[in-house]
């Protein structure tokens, strides 16, 4: 018989004082980072404000000032998202190859092209490739600004790095949220603006796609000016630390050595991930992911047109806001709690407070049960989310990050492709612009399957917790 060492209980005033002596470690040690991790969260705030703003005004500015239904702005709204998820299994590869600065630099010149054709006409001919545009730019600059901040961390700092990302992106939506409401009450009418010889017409909803073509533009001259390739003693150490783990990988696969500093071809890379088990077995958890994710997605396409014909359309942005707003603060102190748990376990546990969170919406239309979702929703995004860009930074083998960090959004694809149209079905069905509605059946709906997200990952727990397998 043996005995076994008794676990102290636990103390919430230790764990307390644990967390935030942690939280404050972690935060010194950002400090210490090179100065383009700043740099990155700045442009991510920029983005961000420009990203969300875009999406939330999408399906208005389909219905409204192009003239579609609700079931064709959907599928053309979920065509739009599912394409820049589509993009970001190729743009990995080429941010590896090219390196982090030169593809984000790429990535904001089509972003402002595409912001520019949206932001003046409703022709479909100069619309749709504007989307087109804006799509691949969404596909460059999430995932590379995601892998850049990988690249200005180490390993002491990884984990804050990421989290405190997470808070900056969230700052961008909490800012979205908040000027959409600002500028949809300011502007009420079209007004023209004179270019060149040119008299070009802005309508109220295009004031937002208007806003962020002026910060694109900022942000492409942070990134060009601000942004070094190489960050003197900081990327030397990260070189070599990389290259010995390379060392290591090659020898274990009883492949050449590769040199030092060598630049492998995108194809080159895309051709060695796909012959590495643990990559499909990491593609399998990702792709269990999708239906809680899905959730960001109703909340975009859904969820605007929702409250304008509820009678809340002046709360939009107000109550949108809620969730960015709670997850600048929380995401750092739940990292602090949980980042010492299997990235796993936390993300299960997430995601099932993240689905449920739904089903507030399911007991009526009132703002306090929107309230309610919005605070549930935010409680499992701060455990889930940012420990998903850790887990996949952590697996990805030294000069994949940003291949991984596409390939960890990419499953998102094929929800992206269902969900803009589901979204106009349930909207024309259960929620239309005039006659009766069902909102509560429309959001039991999306809880019940956004719930399979959870329970699927839970079972399949052994087989698919790469991080477990990779470590073992």
């Amino acid at each position: 018989m043996t005995t076994s060492a008794v676990s102290p209980p636990f103390s919430p005033g230790k764990a307390i004082r644990e967390a935030a002596l942690d939280y404050v470690r972690g935060f010194k040690g950002l400090l210490g980072c090179p100065r383009e991790i700043w740099v990155v969260y700045l442009l991510k705030i920029i983005e961000s404000l420009c990203y969300f703003s875009a999406v939330l005004m999408l399906m208005p500015f389909l219905t409204k000032d192009m003239g579609y239904d609700d079931v064709t702005a959907g599928t053309i709204a979920g065509i739009f998202s599912a394409s820049f998820s589509f993009f970001m299994l190729f743009i990995g590869f080429v941010g590896d190859a090219l390196g982090v600065k030169r593809a984000i630099l790429a990535g904001f010149v089509v972003a402002l092209v595409g912001r520019i054709a949206i932001s003046f006409s409703t022709d479909p001919r100069i619309v749709f490739p504007g989307l087109f545009c804006l799509s691949i730019g969404f596909a460059s600059l999430i995932p590379l600004l995601t892998a850049a901040v990988k690249q200005y961390t180490d390993k002491s700092t990884q984990s804050y790095g990421f989290s405190w990302y997470y808070v900056m992106m969230n700052v961008g939506a909490l800012v979205a949220g908040l000027t959409i409401d600002a500028l949809r009450t300011t502007f009420t009418k079209p007004f023209d603006v004179q270019v060149a010889s040119h008299v070009l017409t802005v309508r109220p909803t295009q004031v937002v796609f208007l806003m962020s073509v002026g910060l694109t533009v900022v942000s492409l001259l942070i990134a060009a000016l601000a942004l070094r390739k190489r960050v003197p003693g900081f990327t030397e150490r990260k070189e070599a630390e990389e290259h010995a783990a390379a060392l290591a990988r090659a020898s274990a696969a009883g492949k050449e050595a590769p040199k030092a500093g060598h630049k492998e071809s995108a194809l080159t890379i895309a051709r060695d991930i796909m012959r590495e088990k643990a990559f499909w077995l990491f593609i399998a958890f990702i792709g269990l992911c999708v239906l809680v994710k899905m959730i960001f997605q109703y909340n975009n396409l859904l969820y605007p047109l929702y409250m304008d014909r509820i009678g809340l359309k002046a709360w939009t942005g107000k109550l949108y806001a809620i969730n960015p707003f709670i997850i600048i603060f929380l995401v750092p102190v739940v990292t602090a709690f949980t980042r010492r748990m299997r990235a796993y376990n936390v993300i299960i546990l997430g995601t099932f407070v993240s689905a449920s969170s739904v089903l507030f919406m399911t007991l009526g239309e009132s703002i306090w049960l929107i309230v309610a979702f919005q605070v549930f929703l935010s409680f499992g995004e701060a455990l889930w989310s940012p420990r998903l860009y850790d887990y996949t930074a952590s697996i990805a083998p030294p000069g994949r990050e940003a291949t991984y960090m596409s390939y960890s959004m990419a499953p998102m694809f094929v929800a992206k492709v269902g969900a803009g149209p589901m979204a106009g079905i349930l909207l024309a069905h259960l929620a239309p612009a005039t006659g009766p509605r069902n909102t509560e059946l429309m959001w039991l709906i999306v809880g019940l399957s956004t719930l399979v997200s959870p329970i699927a990952l839970l079972l399949l727990k052994r087989k698919l917790d790469v991080e477990k397998l990779t470590a073992s």
